[in-house]
């Protein structure tokens, strides 16, 4: 399920009782003790805002010319693997959240992804963990909120984590670039800058509000912190629950403004990832096979180039001319460019391709009609609309695709697509011949149907074409007195036949 507006923060507290020691968690009940955790690795839990499952990080490919997607975070540790608090005592309905301030002309962005480590010290149960995504325009006490998303376990899975030693999740919540609800922040609180959170909605176990007894460390997930003390007091925010005026202050409150004896003694392991549109493009010149164009990085990489960095242009670039193997006609192979292996009356086989030590790159190729060709280099496999098999290859015990197209049955003009082989396998089906469509009514599209053809009587084999192989198959009709014996059309197979067979075959089909 996903809402946007969500109704005012909800918030946490610990009871007097339980107010700890400077630099540990923030709790509400006893034991409020931060618990250290090395992982070597950290699970990631991929939530797209469509529902989509994934174990891996998403990717929206290349940005285009001005913008740029850049990533905020105050955690000094890495999301994949290393060191950190698991805040044990955080309760239900408590928020962690992070605020980043960026230049003004950064904005509008658009908000990708959001990461949220959760993790355990170690438990003796299955957790699972109820949660919602929140992002604000501005600060989370005083900015709007302009989106929320929570796990329903319908559309959006709750995080679960099996019982065992202390583990974490990277719950890596993404907006599908196919989603109409992007989220956007146009900097209508004017403060330059935008918050993300993670609310714990429902604990695996807990009892009451926390305030008097908090969940349990082994049943329970928790947010985790880096270990590395606070980067940034004003950029982590806490939301602590109202235990009606007992311990560390209801509301929100930054690291700074939180009492230091209820503050957590790491920054929140929280990160966004976001485009801006308003970035200014960087471009440079970039060589393609010896031509020089004005792109941006990314765009020579997708282009295979070489980009010759940032600021640089083509204006009075010479790019290098690409080198290629350059074969000879004695089977010898040079790597030269282009224009030198003209002046030796080589075949150049195209920018960066090699040859084979010193001889020319050859091989087999598979043809469009099934067959297959040797002592070709790619470059004249591809003319032929062939495919290359490699340097070295042969067609021995290569079985190079056979072509297909409609094979229509006459007797019932019902068509299906086959290859030549397995048509001349169905009885009173013909062969039309590679990539024919079974289109009866002829409007180009296919409709499973099909003119049955003029029968060709000469073409006794039905391969549909005319061969000396044909009148092999005519003496083998003959001598077994086959409906392909007829050539004459007179009901019956005798020596006359032979004698049509030829004027048949002469008149062609």
């Amino acid at each position: 399920m996903r809402t946007r507006h969500a109704t005012d923060a909800v918030r946490l507290a610990v009871t007097t009782s339980l107010v700890m020691a400077a630099g540990q968690a923030v709790a509400a009940g006893p034991e409020p003790v931060p618990l250290e955790i090395d992982l070597t690795k950290v699970e990631v839990f991929g939530v797209t805002s469509l529902g989509e499952v994934t174990d891996t990080l998403p990717d929206r490919g290349p940005t285009g010319r001005d913008e740029c997607q850049l990533v905020n975070t105050h955690a000094s540790e890495t999301f994949s693997g290393g060191t950190y608090l698991v805040q044990a005592g955080f309760v239900e309905n408590e928020i962690m959240a992070a605020q980043y301030t960026l230049p003004a002309s950064l904005f509008p962005i658009r908000i990708d992804l959001i990461e949220a480590l959760i993790g355990t010290a170690g438990t003796s149960v299955q957790t699972t963990t109820e949660w919602t995504i929140l992002v604000w325009d501005g600060s989370p006490s005083t900015g709007s909120l302009v989106a929320s998303y929570s796990s329903d376990d319908i559309i959006l899975p709750h995080v679960v984590i099996p019982p065992g030693p202390p583990q974490a999740v990277n719950l890596a919540f993404s907006v599908d670039p196919g989603d109409p609800e992007q989220i956007f922040i146009t900097n209508t609180s004017g403060t330059n800058t935008f918050t993300i959170g993670l609310r714990i909605d429902e604990h695996n176990q807990q009892s009451g509000n926390g305030c008097i007894t908090p969940p349990p460390q082994n049943q329970n997930a928790f947010p985790l912190t880096d270990n590395s003390g606070v980067a940034s007091q004003t950029g982590n925010w806490i939301s602590a629950i109202d235990c009606f005026g007992l311990g560390c202050p209801a509301g929100w409150s930054t690291f700074q403004s939180f009492p230091a004896l209820c503050t957590p003694s790491g920054d929140w392991m929280l990160q966004a990832t976001w485009t801006s549109f308003t970035c200014e493009t960087q471009t440079g010149a970039c060589c393609v096979d010896g031509e020089c164009f004005d792109l941006t990085s990314a765009e020579c990489a997708t282009a295979g180039g070489v980009y010759e960095g940032d600021g640089t242009d083509c204006v009075g670039f010479n790019c290098p001319e690409p080198t290629g193997a350059c074969c000879l006609s004695n089977g010898n192979c040079i790597e030269f460019t282009e224009a030198e292996c003209d002046l030796i009356s080589g075949t150049w086989q195209g920018a960066d391709s090699q040859c084979n030590g010193s001889l020319c790159p050859i091989g087999a190729a598979c043809l469009p009609d099934g067959s297959c060709i040797e002592n070709v280099t790619e470059l004249e496999a591809t003319a032929m609309g062939g495919t290359f098999l490699g340097v070295g290859s042969t067609c021995i015990d290569t079985n190079c695709p056979q072509p297909t197209g409609a094979c229509c049955i006459t007797t019932t003009s019902n068509c299906v697509i086959l290859s030549a082989e397995d048509c001349n396998l169905i009885p009173d089906a013909v062969w039309l011949g590679m990539d024919t469509i079974c289109d009866g009514d002829g409007d180009t599209f296919p409709d499973g149907t099909c003119i049955p053809p003029d029968p060709c009587l000469p073409d006794v084999n039905g391969d549909g074409n005319l061969s000396p192989t044909d009148f092999t198959a005519w003496i083998n009709a003959f001598n077994n007195n086959l409906p392909e014996c007829d050539q004459n059309v007179d009901g019956s197979c005798t020596p006359t036949d032979f004698t049509a067979w030829i004027a048949n075959y002469n008149a062609g089909c």
